[in-house]
């Protein structure tokens, strides 16, 4: 590589530098494993990206405390019982093939943050 051509990959990485992060779209193209085909112009493996569990197909378990609602009015002697522990299921059925996606593309685009579904 030249001199030239040295300084020009220097000059793109720095105004790229000044750009932290990048929304990009893109489509599920396989989930297993899971590749999404960004702007038409490249595909991104499992490594790169990045889910957050409303985008992980499986079953999470939730808790839920309650507080009963209380009178104010014997300020002096005031405490909280908690009541029983609720739980609940939340399901995700994770990504699916043909899903259209919003990224977030880290610095220097080593990483990619699914945001949500267009």
């Amino acid at each position: 590589m030249g001199l030239l051509d040295t300084m020009k990959k220097v000059a793109e990485q720095t105004g790229q530098a000044g750009v932290p992060t990048a929304f990009l779209f893109g489509t599920v193209t396989s989930t297993s494993p899971l590749v999404i085909r960004v702007d038409n112009r490249f595909n991104i493996g499992e490594k790169q990206i990045v889910l957050m569990k409303q985008f992980r197909a499986g079953e999470y378990q939730t808790h839920k405390h309650t507080v009963p609602q209380h009178s104010t009015e014997t300020a002096s002697n005031h405490s909280h019982d908690v009541q029983a522990l609720q739980t609940t299921q939340e399901v995700y059925n994770g990504l699916a093939v043909g899903d259209k996606v919003v990224l977030l593309r880290n610095q220097g685009g080593q990483e990619f943050l699914v945001l949500g579904r267009v």
